[in-house]
């Protein structure tokens, strides 16, 4: 699995379930919220994002220890893999049908188990298929895949409107299913016993797991409320498509450090890379609260999507070098999924607070929303920084 074509269809199927989650949390569900009468959508919205952060924050540790054992006693992953995104793709159509909040509500929670249960198991792939010293380039066409499905989620969506949510759904389910079909052509790895690989040790595990939540949490304040930031401070008439618009300059300057950075992982320490990334991220931050001005907002994006490009290619890599043994991959990656989710679950609802608690000054609040981010990135960067070198076989730590 060294060349670039083998490595660009392991990591497909990272387009789908990004396109999914930039499309639909961004915008489809705020999008379709709005539909509800006499529904609070800033409160709705939060209760939601925590939601699904919830149940993407317990779910994939189950699902993983159920996909290492089933592979601990001969059999692939890919079923369980392509089960979830069955339940999912089915649960992303019934959810364009429903008519009220808690058939709406319970159709999320489908899609986010199925979703989550696939997601389990094909995380494991790419240590098992990848040799560890090409785990970084990896986890560079990880982040080119990750980057490429949240760009187009956010152009479909953006585009399609605040009337088009279905046909958004529709497209998310389809290339759920056209995702998960690719990797019937991927080969997989034999599964590794723990007592023979040990990759890193539990604090350094710890420590990696405090970056990434302090980091998400960050990318929620920010990723949140940025479709009411641009309609209610704003004032801009087609707020679906400024949010798609701003989201896709993040995306293009993450594409710009993506590969890059994922290779450079190979060669210099990877903590320090991750590290780096978040002072991009903390100064666009700053920059949205300080200056809320459409001439400059998107300028700030590009800016953020420098640093996120190398938090997506990189990060990744760090995690696999973080975990402890190589034998409970899936179990342990869902572990530290767990990190990427509980800011999710927490987030919105100070997200919430910062932009209610100061009544009628609302632009105090989403500034408050905004500064409160770039604190978070700073902080994820400085928990790296004094991150103590794990036992591993090779690659940088």
């Amino acid at each position: 699995m060294r060349s670039a074509w083998r490595q660009a269809l392991l990591n497909a199927y990272w387009i789908p379930l990004n396109f999914q989650n930039a499309a639909l949390l961004s915008i489809v569900i705020p999008a379709m919220l709005l539909r509800f009468a006499g529904v609070d959508h800033i409160t709705m919205l939060a209760l939601l994002a925590s939601l699904v952060a919830f149940i993407s924050m317990i779910v994939p540790p189950v699902a993983g220890e159920i996909s290492d054992r089933l592979h601990r006693a001969g059999s692939p992953r890919r079923p369980l893999i392509l089960i979830g995104a069955v339940v999912n793709a089915g649960a992303l159509l019934w959810m364009m049908v429903t008519k009220d909040p808690a058939a709406f509500t319970a159709a999320i929670v489908v899609a986010t188990l199925g979703q989550n249960v696939s997601l389990a198991a094909y995380s494991a792939l790419i240590p098992e298929v990848v040799p560890r010293a090409r785990w970084g380039a990896a986890s560079g066409y990880q982040g080119v895949g990750t980057l490429i499905g949240s760009i187009a989620g956010l152009a479909v969506a953006g585009l399609a409107g605040p009337n088009g949510s279905g046909a958004v759904l529709v497209a998310a389910a389809g290339v759920v299913l056209a995702g998960a079909s690719t990797l019937l052509a991927v080969p997989e790895g034999a599964y590794v016993e723990s007592k023979h690989v040990q990759v890193s040790d539990w604090r350094n595990f710890a420590l990696v797991l405090g970056s990434r939540f302090w980091t998400n949490f960050g990318l929620t304040l920010l990723g949140t409320f940025i479709l009411y930031f641009f309609s209610d401070v704003l004032k801009v008439k087609d707020a679906t498509g400024g949010t798609a618009l701003a989201g896709g300059m993040s995306m293009i300057g993450a594409i710009v450090s993506s590969v890059a950075m994922g290779y450079l992982s190979d060669r210099i320490p990877r903590r320090a890379v991750v590290a780096f990334a978040g002072v991009p991220m903390a100064l666009a931050a700053i920059g949205f609260g300080a200056e809320p001005n459409l001439r400059f907002i998107f300028l700030f994006a590009i800016f953020f999507g420098f640093g996120y490009g190398a938090i997506v290619s990189t990060g990744w890599a760090l995690a696999i070098d973080s975990v402890p043994k190589l034998g409970n991959i899936a179990r342990d990656l869902g572990i530290w999924g767990i990190a990427a989710n509980l800011p999710m679950t927490i987030a919105p609802w100070a997200g919430k607070w910062m932009i209610k608690a100061f009544g009628s000054e609302l632009y105090l609040g989403y500034r408050t929303l905004f500064f409160a981010a770039g604190a978070c990135f700073v902080l994820g960067s400085a928990i790296l920084l004094v991150r103590k070198r794990g036992t591993r076989a090779a690659g940088p730590a």
